[in-house]
């Protein structure tokens, strides 16, 4: 193991270990707001990494330094902080938490770039501490109109679900076995190319699969995987996206199906959630409120 990945790894294991003491305390619901955390971190990474470039991460784990790079930023955006901004909303950790945590995380920027694992180009660690505890408020926000049961929140919850597990599995399609790289010829770097197209694919085929979940029937959900093999033979026959043979086309679609059936377990976990909480709040068990 190259010694640059050690500080990522360490921090995985320490964030893991109170993920798995979250989930014992607090059960499922833990993984419920985990994927909300992740889906909205993932939003901010598209625009301020794949995008414009802010910054970058050298954790060794890939040689392509612009994998290597994502990797370093799905560890950050999909393990360390959505873990934290869960644990502070499920334990109803007011804004004196907040802060801790984005004085923790600014400090531990500070110590990357003096190890030369990470990078600011027009990112300031000044924005990641000013940055986070909104994150986290956000969080809590969104928790609270999830188990209150707004319609919208619902929908985007289930929606963040399907992308942040799109957009994983592409990820881990292409770092580890070079397969489904989308070329869109916007930018001259083929990789940055990538990582600024994947995700807008990944959010459509999270709509597709939104609609599938919440308004189709029983018996017209083999639809939305019809539509999304369509959507790929399209980008195939344009060359937009470059599966390793044509063949692999078709290994899209237990993808696209698995999916799908996790995005039915989501909806049920996101149902539940509010149906637990109205009957808590009924019961008067549900007195103590989150500190925003």
């Amino acid at each position: 193991m190259n010694k640059k990945s050690i500080p990522f790894l360490i921090l995985a294991i320490l964030h893991s270990i109170i993920l798995l003491i979250t989930f014992r305390k607090k059960g499922k619901k833990t993984f419920t707001l985990l994927t909300i955390g992740i889906g909205v971190a993932y939003v901010f990474e598209y625009f301020v990494l794949n995008v414009f470039k802010m910054y970058k991460y050298y954790p060794k784990i890939f040689k392509n330094k612009w994998i290597d790079s994502v990797m370093g930023a799905l560890l950050s955006q999909a393990v360390f902080v959505p873990i934290t901004g869960t644990v502070l909303t499920l334990f109803k950790h007011g804004w004196k938490a907040r802060i801790g945590a984005a004085l923790f995380y600014g400090a531990t920027e500070r110590i990357f770039i003096k190890w030369k694992i990470f990078s600011n180009d027009t990112w300031s660690t000044i924005y990641t501490v000013g940055a986070m505890p909104m994150y986290f408020y956000i969080i809590t926000k969104w928790w609270r109109g999830l188990q209150n049961g707004n319609k919208l929140i619902q929908w985007s919850s289930l929606l963040l679900c399907f992308w942040t597990n799109y957009t994983n599995i592409l990820f881990i399609a292409l770092a580890r076995y070079k397969k489904y790289r989308f070329r869109f010829h916007a930018v001259r770097n083929r990789y940055w190319d990538h990582f600024i197209i994947v995700p807008l694919y990944t959010l459509l085929a999270s709509i597709v699969g939104t609609i599938n979940t919440f308004h189709m029937p029983t018996s017209f959900k083999w639809c939305g995987i019809l539509f999304m093999h369509l959507i790929d033979q399209c980008l195939f026959h344009c060359k937009l996206i470059k599966p390793s043979n044509k063949g692999s086309l078709y290994k899209l679609l237990p993808i696209h199906i698995s999916i799908l059936l996790l995005g039915e377990i989501y909806k049920k976990l996101i149902k539940s959630e509010h149906h637990i909480h109205e009957v808590n709040t009924s019961r008067g068990w549900d007195k103590t409120k989150t500190r925003l």
